[in-house]
């Protein structure tokens, strides 16, 4: 069963761009937003190897505040919530680097990450519980200045489904939001699934219903704005295979239904006997079974309507997923194309090289079904080092400068 997810965002600078904040004309506007000061960092602390790498790295280069020290005035005090560790906080750091800032700019260039990028990014350690809608925020933005990462100390670098899930999946949704807040998306692309969202219940909704409805995942059919940077950062972040599972199941429509005495199911669904039993089970209680299932052609009794001994696929809302999210995904191409000079496919496949490894031809090398890992692979520069322990030495490099 599916977790359900949600991403809150907050149009702050929609406000700004409708006029609704003013400033006064003799103000003197710097060229930062935070005291440009350059306070020394204290050497004596064991936290100087990372505030030296966030110094130099983000808010010297981007302006960018990356905050991993948990701050009361910063954090949702409706929740519990606690600080990121200083080990996990190291690693999102240098991959937030090579993951997300490398990428982008290798497209867009330097200035467009400077005069794009978020100004605070805010860690902390716990995740985001929603005590009433029984859903955990993975991540929020405020008005393209703020982004906030939840679940940090669970992070784990052999784990790369958790990584993408958890933190570059909600890096690319935020950052999308913030490139739509830039360039708006076109109109065009909020007529093609108009009438079809539901802000409300969309975290009860399965993968596989949302993908036959055209949404690359449950949380795009809550409305347009979070469809586009799905879509957006779906495609960035999934691999190829999942890209094409996605797909594959948007090929179908989809149906949900409860049905009763889950042993006789239980036994229909071993033997593969029955038509009506196509679909995988996502929900059992003692009365029920709830299995989310393509949907077919019936006859007038509902019974499955077979052509030559096989099932025939029915789409009775005339929606075509698969064909959808294509069309989805060209506007996507071709807004960054226009308005950000980015190829969204070859910065695709410069994020997959760096995630995943290849073999000497460069097509994916697949073990059990899943791309292999390559941040936990021995570095093409040093053997001996993984990936992950080679970007590490940017941040360790400074405790040579420590006092101790």
């Amino acid at each position: 069963m599916k977790s359900n997810l949600r991403i809150l965002l907050f149009a702050f600078v929609a406000m700004v761009a409708m006029g609704s904040v003013v400033s006064c004309s003799d103000d003197d506007f710097g060229p930062s937003i935070f005291d440009t000061n350059d306070y020394p960092l204290d050497r004596s602390v064991y936290t100087f190897p990372l505030d030296t790498f966030i110094k130099k790295n983000f808010l010297e280069k981007y302006n960018l505040r990356y905050i991993y020290k948990l701050q009361d005035i910063m954090s949702d005090k409706q929740k519990n919530l606690i600080p990121a560790g200083y080990e996990v906080s190291k690693k999102l750091a240098v991959l937030t680097k090579y993951l997300w800032y490398e990428v982008y700019e290798k497209q867009g260039g330097e200035e467009f990450m400077k005069i794009t990028s978020p100004r605070i990014i805010l860690l902390t350690g716990s995740p985001s519980v929603n005590a009433t809608s029984h859903t955990e925020t993975l991540g929020t933005a405020e008005g393209g200045l703020k982004i906030y990462l939840y679940k940090v100390n669970s992070l784990d670098e052999n784990n790369i489904d958790h990584l993408n899930k958890y933190f570059f999946h909600v890096m690319h949704h935020e950052f999308g939001h913030i490139l739509d807040q830039h360039h708006s998306r076109p109109q065009a692309f909020n007529l093609l699934s108009n009438g079809k969202y539901d802000p409300l219940s969309w975290g009860e909704t399965h993968d596989s219903l949302a993908a036959g409805k055209g949404f690359v995942t449950p949380y795009a059919g809550s409305q347009a704005a979070d469809d586009w940077v799905e879509t957006l950062s779906c495609y960035i972040g999934n691999d190829s295979l999942q890209w094409q599972r996605l797909v594959g199941a948007a090929k179908y429509e989809w149906e949900s239904n409860d049905l009763s005495n889950p042993d006789s199911i239980y036994a229909l669904l071993a033997s593969g006997a029955h038509p009506d039993t196509v679909g995988y089970v996502h929900e059992v209680s003692s009365s029920s079974i709830k299995l989310v299932r393509k949907v077919i052609k019936r006859n007038a009794n509902g019974y499955a309507a077979l052509e030559n001994g096989k099932w025939v696929y029915d789409w009775p809302s005339g929606i075509h997923g698969d064909e959808l999210i294509g069309q989805k995904l060209q506007m996507v191409r071709e807004w960054l194309q226009t308005y950000y000079n980015i190829d969204i496919d070859v910065m695709r496949r410069d994020l997959q090289e760096r995630t995943y490894v290849t073999d000497a031809d460069g097509s994916f090398i697949v073990q059990n079904g899943h791309l292999v890992n390559r941040l936990v692979q021995p570095s093409e520069e040093d053997p001996s080092k993984t990936v992950m322990e080679k970007l590490l030495e940017q941040i360790d490099q400074y405790e040579s400068l420590m006092i101790k």
